[in-house]
């Protein structure tokens, strides 16, 4: 038995070990129950998938990768990120970065549950299509 305290040292919850399910991480009630570590993973906020891609279009080995099956070089600047594990819908969020090189866009395309397409490229003088290392997570149900 365990005991959850305020900042004031007041006794909040008493509870007895239990783990939490699938449907409480999802709707963030899990409240006085342990998080086995595979069950994070359906927390709203935890990255489904997330990986760094050098400018040559592979992954960047000292970065890693996270439920990421495989990343595809399709050109100059395109590249296509394959998931181990499908989102449940097309309601999930990319967000991206790039190296700290000026003038770089970063533009996704042809979002799928199992995949998704980047393209990279160069303001600098007239937008094209340019290969850039990125950094890239992903949110939302599985």
């Amino acid at each position: 038995m365990w005991t959850f305290y305020n900042s004031s040292g007041e006794a909040l919850v008493q509870h007895a070990e239990s783990e939490a399910v699938q449907s409480e991480m999802e709707g963030e009630s899990a409240v006085a129950k342990f998080v086995p570590p595979d069950l994070v993973r359906n927390s709203p906020g935890v990255a489904k998938a997330y990986v760094v891609i050098n400018a040559a279009g592979a992954i960047e080995a000292a970065r890693g990768e996270y439920n990421v099956a495989s990343v595809t070089d399709t050109g100059t600047g395109n590249r296509t990120i394959v998931f181990d594990t499908d989102f449940a819908d097309l309601g999930y969020t990319a967000v991206a970065a790039a190296t700290a090189l000026a003038a770089t866009h970063i533009f996704f395309d042809t979002p799928a549950v199992g995949s998704y397409r980047l393209e990279t490229g160069n303001n600098a003088t007239s937008p094209s299509a340019t290969d850039r290392q990125t950094s890239q997570a992903f949110f939302g149900d599985q």
